[in-house]
């Protein structure tokens, strides 16, 4: 799988989820530094209850740093509270930042049952890289398909 043929399948709490797709959250938290370039397309699976893709972005950049360092920098495009943000890198010398742009709410969900429908599919705790193959037989003809196909086709162009 090349960088141009694939794209991180992220997954993400219904609520920071739907923050991303709002525009309100721009930066989105990782404990481990995941293997990206900008440009990146990222597909949003909202965690369970939701337990859908919901929406897309593209990285624009990945940051690296100490967490009060990139607190003090990006804290306003996190989405989260100072607490919230503590807790979730307790123990950490090192976190990771994706910074977000482009987000993009899909018209049509793609729920859980509908990717397990055509493939037998577990959703990342955190996030996978899915290639165009992978992606067609889990959208297997759904609405979402075209939009999602679409993200890496253009890549492949590019």
């Amino acid at each position: 799988m090349t960088d141009h043929d694939r794209a991180m399948l992220l997954s993400v709490r219904p609520r920071y989820a739907e923050s991303i797709l709002a525009g309100t959250k721009r930066a989105e938290i990782r404990r481990q530094r995941p293997g990206i370039l900008p440009g990146t397309p990222v597909i949003i699976y909202a965690t369970k209850p939701l337990g859908a893709v919901i929406g897309t972005a593209i990285i624009d950049r990945l940051c690296e740093g100490a967490p009060t360092d990139l607190w003090d920098e990006y804290h306003q495009e996190m989405g989260v509270t100072r607490e919230e943000f503590g807790q979730y890198l307790s123990g950490i010398s090192t976190a990771y930042l994706l910074l977000l742009s482009g987000a993009s709410r899909l018209i049509s969900p793609l729920t859980l049952d509908d990717m397990r429908e055509s493939a037998d599919f577990q959703p990342p705790r955190s996030y996978r890289y899915v290639n165009h193959s992978t992606l067609r037989t889990l959208v297997n003809g759904h609405p979402a398909g075209t939009p999602l196909l679409s993200l890496l086709e253009s890549r492949q162009k590019g």
